[in-house]
């Protein structure tokens, strides 16, 4: 739990945020993204996640808040992502997802998540040096801190932090685009190479490309160790340009039949609406009538209630005029009354 209202190494305490930090774990967490917001453990190769993401419309506008570089500290240092995506509608609500890449002959995972394994063990230990179908997968768990943290450690065992990238919000990637991009490393190497196209380039390659991509970010580096085992560079095929380039054609595809989606919607209204009955038609223009008419009483009670407030200020101006004239007639005769009063 984080208690964001003390502050460690001072004496200030706020009770509003320490009330917060208790509750916040009570409040209810969407489960109606899927891919990315959902009830249970899922795993899915990355063209199955995009599936799901252009299936749900939800799903595909999360938004990739920040991405974390991680590395195990045992074995053969095998390196993953953490994916922090918001939820488009309940702000406050954040999913972590995990992308990493592996030798597909050496997976045994289902997509609920059972049948866990320690990665350090198989693959990471005793990789494949000739080429193999490599699996580039995506897992999500419950938005709750418990269920991300009880799987990586179950299943990366030890591993740190190295660095994180967080996106500008008015310059976001979302989950749908992150998902082209996956899809095009995927396809450029399907395959699984040690000395090419292993965990190390595959991480790498999404980060890297990520920031050309979407350069409103700010990377922060907090350890040193990317892309090194035992402290050596591991080699790794440069792919940044060709995987963007792919994307940018793979997106205006996506983009281009979204258009054509929304053109097609248009003719159809369009259609139904010259296809609409005089009955549907006379319906719609009563109820701009009515619409027309409300805005007339309006404005005309609008304009009674201002000529009410121009007569009511001008009734009592001239009240004030003859109260001041009352006045000022009383004093005149008093005076006079006075003179009168002395001359006698």
């Amino acid at each position: 739990m984080s208690f964001k209202g003390f502050k460690y190494g001072t004496n200030r305490f706020s009770v509003r945020g320490f009330l917060a930090a208790i509750f916040r774990p009570s409040m209810s967490s969407p489960s109606d993204a899927p891919g990315v917001f959902t009830s249970g453990d899922s795993k899915n190769d990355v063209g199955q996640w995009q599936t799901l993401l252009l299936g749900n419309d939800l799903s595909s506008q999360c938004q990739l808040e920040r991405l974390v570089y991680c590395k195990c500290t045992a074995g053969k240092e095998h390196e993953f992502l953490l994916l922090h995506f918001r939820h488009p509608i309940q702000e406050d609500a954040v999913a972590i997802l995990v992308l990493d890449r592996i030798p597909g002959s050496d997976s045994t995972e289902n997509n609920n998540g059972s049948s866990r394994q320690v990665i350090q063990s198989s693959y990471i230990v005793s990789p494949s040096i000739s080429p193999t179908p490599a699996r580039d997968s995506i897992f999500t768990t419950p938005n709750n801190g418990s269920a991300i943290d009880s799987y990586l450690s179950g299943t990366y065992d030890r591993f740190k932090r190295l660095s994180h990238l967080d996106f500008a919000a008015s310059a976001r990637p979302s989950a749908i685009q992150v998902s082209v991009l996956l899809c095009a490393l995927s396809n450029h190497s399907p395959t699984y190479n040690l000395y090419q196209y292993q965990c190390y380039w595959y991480a790498h390659t999404v980060w890297e490309a990520l920031k050309r991509l979407f350069p409103d970010c700010r990377e922060t580096t907090e350890r040193e160790g990317r892309s090194r085992y035992l402290g050596v560079k591991v080699e790794k095929a440069d792919s940044v340009g060709v995987v963007c380039e792919h994307y940018h054609t793979q997106w205006a595809r996506i983009e281009n039949a979204a258009e054509e989606r929304r053109k097609a919607k248009e003719d159809e209204v369009r259609q139904l609406r010259m296809e609409g009955q005089a009955e549907g038609r006379t319906e719609e223009r009563a109820r701009c009538q009515a619409e027309i008419d409300r805005a007339t009483r309006k404005a005309e009670e609008a304009q009674r209630q201002k000529e009410e407030a121009v007569r009511r200020a001008e009734e009592a101006e001239r009240k004030a005029e003859e109260r001041v004239r009352a006045e000022w007639q009383a004093e005149i005769d008093r005076m006079r009354a006075q003179y009168e009063r002395q001359a006698a």
